[in-house]
C-alpha cells in the first residue's frame, strides 16, 4: 500500500505532454506578437532617423548658402537632375550616384552626408539632391524608403510639396513614400 501512494504522488507532481505543448504554443504566440511590434518600432525609428538627417542636411545647406551666397552644387555630375548615394534609374543619367552627392558640405558644414539607415542599394531609393542652374533653390528628398510614418498632408513639414501642382500632382505631399525639404523656388519640383 505504501508503494502505491508513492507512485500516485509522483504522478501528480509532473505535467502532461498536452499541458507542456499548450504552454509552448502560448509562449510562441506571445513571442510572435512581441517580435512584430518590435519590427514596427524599428521601422518607425528608421523613419525618424531619415527625418532627422533631412533636417541636418537642410541646416548644413542653409549655412553653406549664408556663407557663400548660393546653395551647394550637386556632387558627382552636374548633368543629372537628381544625385544621391545609391543607384538611380538610367533615365536620370549614368553618373547619378556617389558618396558626395552634395558638393562642399563635408566636413565644414556636416560631418558626413547621410545614407539610408537600411543601406539597400536599390534603384531609385535613398537620399537625393537637386538644385537649379544658378543654385538659388534646392530640394533634398528621402525617396521611396519611408517605412512606417507616411506623409498624409501637403501641410506636413516633410511633405515633398506644399500643394498638388507640378510634380506633386501624383498624391498627398507628392508621394506618401517620400520625405522632402526644400528652399523657396523649389516647392513644385
Amino acid at each position: 500500500m505504501l508503494q502505491k501512494k508513492l507512485t500516485q504522488s509522483n504522478l501528480t507532481l509532473g505535467f502532461t505532454l498536452v499541458e507542456l505543448l499548450v504552454v509552448m504554443a502560448i509562449i510562441g504566440l506571445l513571442s510572435t506578437i512581441v517580435y512584430v511590434s518590435f519590427g514596427d518600432a524599428r521601422a518607425q525609428s528608421r523613419d525618424k532617423i531619415r527625418m532627422t538627417a533631412l533636417k541636418e542636411l537642410q541646416l548644413a545647406v542653409e549655412q553653406y548658402r549664408a556663407q557663400t551666397g548660393r546653395y551647394p552644387s550637386k556632387g558627382c555630375s552636374e548633368t543629372t537632375i537628381w544625385v544621391g548615394p545609391g543607384p538611380h534609374p538610367a533615365a536620370w543619367g549614368n553618373d547619378n550616384h556617389c558618396a558626395e552627392y552634395i558638393a562642399g558640405l563635408v566636413p565644414d558644414y556636416i560631418n558626413a552626408l547621410p545614407t539610408d539607415p537600411r543601406e539597400e542599394m536599390v534603384d531609385d531609393k535613398g537620399f537625393i539632391y537637386a538644385t537649379n542652374a544658378d543654385r538659388s533653390a534646392y530640394k533634398i528628398l528621402v525617396h521611396r524608403t519611408v517605412e512606417a510614418i507616411q506623409i498624409t498632408s501637403f501641410n506636413d513639414e516633410f511633405s515633398r510639396c506644399p500643394s498638388a501642382v507640378g510634380s506633386c500632382a501624383g498624391g498627398v505631399g507628392g508621394n506618401a513614400n517620400v520625405y522632402g525639404v526644400y528652399s523657396t523656388g523649389a516647392e513644385d519640383w
